[in-house]
């Protein structure tokens, strides 16, 4: 028996079909199986909107800058975003990558217009942050966290950055 290209990648051996009609079965069998693992790992496969946000600078073509927003944890109603600086660049255009970064995490967590963040948490280089979908929800609702904060000091309303953040798209 030997193991052909495609059977490698999955550990699946080939089976040796002579060049005659009678063995057609085994080969008919072969592609079926094949067929119903395909369709076990497209099913049991995350849906894109289930991964982890990831943006990069670099792939809006901005040389000044080189920084990685990347959602390593979430939550319910929050997420924790690790924040890579690798070059800064401006401090506006960097405060707006960010800013925007955080802006397309909330859209894509939900259409959620509001967040709240807790810089440095848990730990250096990350930061906690929290979606709302109005000015009136209870902070608390998100988390422990969020408790000790103060709604209107620490709300982010992202639609003002709208026309910003969308040009950078």
């Amino acid at each position: 028996m030997r193991s052909g290209r495609f059977g490698q990648m999955f550990s699946l051996p080939s089976i040796d079909v002579p060049n005659n009609r009678s063995a057609a079965f085994p080969l008919t069998l072969r592609v079926s199986c094949l067929a119903a693992l395909f369709g076990a790992l497209i099913i049991t496969t995350p849906a894109a909107n289930s991964q982890l946000f990831e943006a990069d600078s670099k792939r809006y073509g901005e040389s000044k800058m080189d920084i990685v927003v990347k959602e390593i944890e979430r939550r319910e109603r929050s997420s924790i975003v690790e924040v890579k600086i690798n070059k800064l660049g401006s401090s506006v255009g960097s405060s707006f990558f960010l800013l925007c970064s955080l802006r397309r995490l909330a859209l894509e967590r939900g259409g959620y217009r509001y967040i709240v963040k807790i810089e440095e948490q848990p730990k250096r280089g990350q930061m906690l942050v929290g979606f709302l979908r109005g000015p009136e929800e209870n902070l608390a609702s998100l988390g422990k966290e969020f408790g000790a904060l103060k709604a209107k000091e620490a709300l982010i309303d992202l639609d003002q950055f709208a026309v910003i953040c969308d040009q950078m798209n």
